[in-house]
């Protein structure tokens, strides 16, 4: 289901829009990119498929791009010699400040080539309102779990289908408004015939509601990281390895997670401490994703909602920027995310989906005034486990894998993590102007992952020695 919020939320200064960088080992050509594409685009329906505006302002809807053009979305770049990782992040920089074109299906893919070494990069990018699906992963419908070179074959010729009329998608539009309609009324005459049953479960609903809100106005603090953003992104990518924060989970306990949290908290502390900024008693807020699990009942209003995608709410976080101790840290971000998890806020979550018929205009308003508010959270932070195999594209290996996450509301810095075949890759995104530092606080992060990484030596050789 399309969730409108996506475009309405989309600007200039905040282009919406998500992906990463691939990079393959040498011989990997353009040609064979373009032949698996070909080949499975069957695989992936909201490649083909763009926006068609609703007369009367509904919502927008999906429809089959009927001059669809491969040549437009998948496209051909190199890097002049020597092909370096700062040029090579440089024009990723320029290709994720630039929106996407909302009259065309909204993806892009880019074969890079020039790399250091004979590498090759495949970069793409994805609007979120088409994101977060099985069906609309273009890099994984591209990769294999096994080095064959064989070619492939489209299996289906495919035939667009018209786009309905402008007269047909205003009945149904305003078909989809009167049922929202009886089903408020429905939920209504729910709350009339058991009202005690109801009372509770709205109360504790907005009540935590109400007070996540109050948690993000009060406790996300001005910060360097929080400005009027600009059109103009810097990425920057730093691996590190998965084997050492492993080691870190055997010392300290706890898990990835709260490692990768820790080691931002401690980068963007010496961030600003090098710009000259105090963090003594500093507690900076990161949005970081907590999966919840609705019932089977629940799905079809999930999206509805506006509240949950795909099982995961956003919720704030201490980043205990001040702390020097990269154990304390540590304990401190595992005591914060266990306390997080064990919280009403995941159940308010549930219960806001089981509400979702009867105040949707009232939840969407608080939602809207939380998105507005200013100084929400002071970076985003996104963490997702990948594959511990490798993972082929015609044959040739893949070696690093890079994502990122946008930028939103006037925050200047988001920290997007994946796993992959033993490493643990960080897409940095910083606007241009407030985090001209980009690369400085990469540096950070390494030096924080081995400071940790130290700790946890250090604590394994005394117990030995114990």
């Amino acid at each position: 289901m399309f969730d409108a919020s996506f475009l309405a939320l989309d600007h200039p200064t905040t282009p919406l829009q998500t992906g990463g960088l691939g990079i393959f080992e040498p011989g990997l050509a353009f040609t064979d990119v373009l032949e698996v594409l070909r080949a499975r685009l069957d695989r992936i329906p909201m490649a083909r498929r763009r926006l068609q505006e609703v007369p009367l302002g509904g919502r927008p809807v999906w429809v089959d791009d009927t001059e669809f053009d491969l040549s437009f979305h998948l496209r051909h770049a190199a890097l002049p010699a020597p092909g370096d990782a700062r040029q090579l992040t440089e024009f990723l920089s320029r290709l994720i400040s630039r929106p996407l074109d909302k009259r065309r299906p909204l993806w892009e893919l880019y074969v890079i080539e020039g790399l250091e070494g004979g590498r090759i990069g495949l970069f793409r990018k994805v609007h979120l309102a088409v994101a977060g699906s099985a069906t609309t992963d273009l890099f994984a419908a591209l990769l294999d779990e096994h080095p064959s070179e064989q070619p492939e074959e489209q299996s289906t010729r495919w035939r667009p289908s018209e786009p309905p009329s402008s007269a047909r998608l205003a009945i149904a539009d305003l078909r989809h408004r009167a049922a929202r309609i009886a089903d408020a009324s429905n939920a209504v005459g729910q709350v009339a015939a058991a009202p005690g049953r109801l009372v509770g479960t709205v109360t504790t609903a907005a009540g935590s509601l109400l007070g996540m809100a109050a948690r993000i106005v009060r406790t996300a603090p001005e910060s360097p990281l929080n400005v009027r953003l600009s059109a103009h992104r810097r990425y920057a990518t730093v691996r590190v390895e998965l084997k050492d924060l492993r080691r870190v989970r055997r010392a300290f306990g706890g898990a990835i997670n709260d490692a990768i949290v820790a080691v931002v908290g401690d980068a963007v502390g010496r961030l600003l401490r090098a710009r000259g900024h105090e963090t003594k008693d500093l507690d900076l807020r990161v949005m970081v994703p907590v999966r919840v699990e609705p019932g089977p009942e629940d799905g079809a209003q999930m999206l509805e909602a506006g509240v949950l995608r795909d099982g995961v709410v956003g919720v704030l976080a201490a980043l205990p920027v001040m702390e020097l101790d990269p154990v304390a840290r540590l304990y401190r971000v595992m005591g914060e995310l266990a306390a997080m998890r064990e919280s009403r806020q995941a159940v308010a979550a549930n219960d806001l989906v089981r509400l979702a018929g009867y105040a949707p205009p009232n939840l969407h308003a608080l939602a809207a005034r939380l998105a507005s508010a200013e100084q929400r959270y002071n970076l985003a932070l996104s963490n997702a486990p990948g594959p511990q195999e490798p993972r082929y594209l015609r044959g040739v290996r893949l070696v690093e894998s890079y994502p990122f996450i946008p930028l939103a509301a006037d925050t200047a810095l988001s920290v997007a993590v994946s796993s992959y075949a033993g490493g643990v890759f960080f897409g940095l995104v910083g606007d241009r102007a407030a985090m001209a530092d980009l690369d400085v606080f990469a540096g950070f992060l390494r030096d924080s992952v081995a400071d940790l990484h130290g700790a946890a030596v250090a604590a394994e050789r005394a117990r030995t020695d114990a």
